[in-house]
């Protein structure tokens, strides 16, 4: 499996642009795109689908007025014929699957899927694959249309390239979105309970900084490092890092510093304002980084 330079360069470019989204329903705006001109296809779709009975949940195309909406009924209610979404369906994969994999020509022809609904857009052939799954039992995919010839193994093996670091990428933009929503909540008296040295660590984690260099930073070993942060989401009552530092930012518009006091035995206050979009930035790096082994491997789940 080989690529060009140019295609990795544009993979690149795609997954920088959706990590500075703030709102999960601008990413199919620049996802879509970018697979159609990756991969090549006429149409490119982002759905939500619910089961039993088949719902569109959430719909996203490109180009624009690629599909009627008032045929959205007649779609829905041929989905349970379609062969990849019940290959999902039943086997639990997520890598990118074909029409053609399951069904000869004329097989899909056959389908009241294709009668009534594909063959008046036209659509001969679609290369899917399942996004991290979003809560409430839905199957979120991206679906790459082709009017005439068949996906290739070539694309197979482009879109099974970059299906999970586009999946990955865009459940962050949902869960940087979660945390900020989280921390409106917030009050101003979140940062009360911190000792100086909790607001101090976090401000280093604030800045993108992993637990080893906090640790060097401080002159304490990694495992302390970890236990304030413990603590330190306990009173925020958050669950991660990126949570931590929007929660702050949210209620004080700044993360109260503290710097060290020479040899005094405390450390003392300072304010340093963050910018909300250094945040932004700092909190996909963190998330980015504590789960890059694991986001390799297998798509992440929305929490």
């Amino acid at each position: 499996m080989h690529f060009s330079l140019d295609t990795l360069r544009r993979a690149a470019r795609l997954l920088d642009s959706v990590a500075d989204l703030d709102q999960p329903a601008e990413s199919p705006g620049l996802v879509l795109p970018s697979l159609a001109d990756l991969v090549g296809c006429d149409i490119a779709t982002n759905s939500e689908i619910r089961a039993a009975p088949d719902r569109l949940n959430r719909y996203a195309e490109h180009p624009a007025g690629s599909f009627d909406p008032a045929s959205s009924p007649v779609l829905e209610a041929h989905l349970h014929e379609h062969p990849v979404l019940n290959h999902f369906r039943g086997s639990g994969d997520t890598a990118p699957a074909k029409i053609s994999d399951f069904l000869s020509r004329r097989e899909y022809h056959n389908l009241g899927l294709y009668s009534e609904f594909y063959r008046r857009v036209p659509v001969e052939d679609q290369l899917v694959f399942t996004l991290p799954s979003p809560p409430g039992g839905l199957i979120a995919t991206i679906a790459l249309h082709r009017a005439e010839r068949e996906f290739t193994d070539a694309d197979r093996d482009l879109l099974n390239a970059l299906a999970v670091p586009v999946g990955n990428s865009m459940r962050r933009v949902y869960s940087r979105h979660q945390a900020k929503t989280a921390a409106a909540a917030a009050s101003s008296d979140d940062l009360a309970g911190l000792t100086d040295r909790e607001l101090y660590i976090l401000r280093l984690a604030s800045q993108g900084r992993t637990n080893q260099a906090i640790a060097r930073a401080i002159g304490i070993s990694p495992r302390t490092v970890a236990k304030h942060l413990e603590h330190i989401y306990r009173k925020l009552g958050v669950t991660s890092r990126a949570a931590a530092v929007y929660r702050t930012a949210a209620t004080a518009g700044r993360v109260q510093a503290a710097t060290p006091s020479g040899g005094s035995p405390g450390l003392r206050r300072a304010g340093l304002r963050l910018s909300f979009i250094v945040l932004l930035r700092v909190c996909d790096l963190l998330v980015s980084r504590s789960r890059l082994s694991e986001s390799n491997r297998r798509p992440i789940h929305y929490e």
